[in-house]
């Protein structure tokens, strides 16, 4: 179920909590052990999302460039022939969703963006012991991949009827449409589940693959993933697995990336398919570039310590400060001319995602915001200035959300481990709804599926 809720509450002293858990020590992955609730699910879930069409207005005195517009993203078109538009690029389905990993259940939950209500509940690994953190969506959206931080990887159609209705033996179609999951083998729209033997794994990013041009699909979809074990390797591990298979393509030695616990950490692809990926490891700041045919191109020292990170239409990388890097809110690297650029005309902190919106706006959470831990929630980072916007509280709880993720309809999710708990912000009208039936989230990465498109269908230029 979801609820709205108003602007301005306030929030108690802040209090920090480092790494992947809530309030635990940055060497504490803060992970559950996750068991199941076994609930009933439906053998059949209904067609195309409806839209809801709900908008309020904004009583606020907020920045013109935040309350205006609230048009909807144009994702651009794909190939052309003789000047007609065949095929539009990304997300054509009629739908959106935001998968968000329920890390204390081994669950990865399918919210409708628009409706509100979550469509469908799955199992991450059999052992229900994955602790799931990053998730990633399929640009054309069909598909979600979730990485399991004690290793392996799964893949989730997002429809039924992109599932096979005899992929779990029996006559007929069983998928979850609601929060009550299957157990595990038992769900035809779970697609395939890669091991890696692991105790470390966490970075996820689907590729875009290649737009057929006759058949308007995206074919040769790889998904990236990154990782390691802390007892065997020096360097962290990063694979190519195929999107249709879940076989493994190849397994790349980022030498120069150091395999710990936090490392590696986050993933996302650039304009030109390349892989890019961070750690967490204060002091010893990584950020890989490998390029899109699986080559290892460089490895770089940010001038930050990273938490989450994306990259823009632009090809250049962003960074959001972990909360106790230093007087920035985030940095942007850009590959072009090997420049690092700071965010600090204010110093929003916090462990948090960051996602470009269609505007070029770079939003990221807060904890604090200049020092005070009043009513946490969003800020964004003007992509090209550099500039920190005013803060825009949400309601989170004091050192609680941490992912981010913008939708298709251009709004702004957050999500909160220790509320249990996702929020939904729309720039345009300030509104804040709710959705509180998740059970450990975590998730920062590209929960959507828009980051991808972003990079993938901006113009050239």
């Amino acid at each position: 179920m979801s609820a709205s809720i108003a602007l301005g509450c306030g929030s108690d002293a802040n209090t920090r909590g480092d790494g992947d858990g809530s309030g635990i020590d940055v060497g504490d992955d803060g992970t559950g052990t996750g068991g199941s609730a076994s609930g009933s699910a439906s053998a059949s879930a209904t067609g195309a999302s409806a839209s809801a069409s709900a908008s309020a207005s904004a009583g606020t005195d907020a920045d013109d460039d935040v309350t205006g517009g609230g048009a909807k993203f144009d994702v651009g078109h794909g190939e052309e022939t003789d000047g007609i538009d065949l095929c539009g690029c990304g997300n054509q389905m009629g739908f959106s969703y935001i998968w968000i990993a329920n890390s204390t259940q081994s669950t990865v939950s399918k919210l409708n963006t628009q409706t509100m209500e979550e469509e469908g509940r799955y199992f991450t690994r059999s052992d229900g012991n994955g602790s799931p953190s990053r998730t990633s969506v399929s640009i054309d959206s069909r598909a979600v991949a979730v990485a399991n931080r004690n290793g392996g990887v799964v893949k989730v159609w997002a429809r039924p009827e992109f599932c096979d209705p005899d992929n779990n033996g029996q006559p007929g179609l069983q998928t979850a449409n609601d929060q009550n999951h299957l157990p595990w083998g038992q769900d035809d729209c779970v697609a395939w589940y890669t091991h890696f033997n692991y105790n470390t794994q966490r970075p996820i990013a689907w590729g875009p693959g290649v737009l057929n041009p006759a058949t308007c699909e995206y074919e040769d979809q790889v998904v990236w993933t990154g990782g390691c074990n802390t007892g065997q390797h020096q360097w962290a591990q990063v694979h190519r697995i195929d999107g249709e298979t879940g076989v493994v393509i190849d397994d790349i030695d980022v030498v120069g990336f150091e395999c710990s616990s936090l490392s590696p950490y986050g993933a996302a692809i650039d304009p030109n398919g390349d892989y890019w990926m961070t750690n967490l490891v204060p002091g010893q700041d990584r950020l890989a570039h490998i390029s899109a045919d699986g080559v290892l191109v460089e490895v770089i020292t940010p001038p930050i310590t990273p938490y989450g990170m994306t990259v823009d239409s632009k090809g250049r990388v962003w960074l959001a400060a972990w909360t106790g890097s230093g007087p920035s809110s985030a940095a942007r690297y850009d590959p072009s001319n090997l420049s690092w650029a700071l965010a600090n005309n204010h110093i929003a902190s916090s462990m948090s995602g960051i996602q470009e919106d269609a505007q070029g706006r770079m939003w990221m959470n807060y904890w604090t915001y200049d020092g005070s831990s009043a009513n946490p929630g969003l800020v964004y980072i003007d992509g090209d200035t550099m500039q920190v916007s005013e803060p825009f509280g949400i309601g989170c709880g004091n050192s609680a959300c941490r992912g981010i993720s913008v939708d298709l309809d251009g709004n702004v999710w957050s999500t909160s481990m220790a509320q249990n708990m996702a929020f939904r912000f729309d720039p345009g009208t300030l509104a804040v709804d709710t959705y509180g039936q998740l059970q450990g989230p975590y998730t920062y990465s590209d929960m959507t599926g828009w980051a991808l498109q972003n990079t993938s269908c901006a113009p050239p230029g």
